[in-house]
């Protein structure tokens, strides 16, 4: 499967994380303004991420 971004960053986003240094100012925000732990800022992500899959398919239908 091949993707625009595959050398671009996605093939390495694991390793090195997002490209964008908003993400990480947000991230931080989180965790040291509102106290939340890395654990529930990954979890806001991912239920992000699997809500815009989710509206993905239904609109594909």
């Amino acid at each position: 499967m091949n993707h625009p971004d595959d050398y671009n960053g996605l093939i390495d986003w694991e390793l090195y994380g997002p490209k964008d240094p908003e993400i990480t100012q947000l991230v931080y925000q989180l965790a040291y303004g509102k106290n939340l732990r890395l654990m529930e800022i990954e979890d806001l992500i991912k239920n992000a991420l699997r809500e815009r899959l989710a509206e993905s398919s239904t609109s594909r239908e």
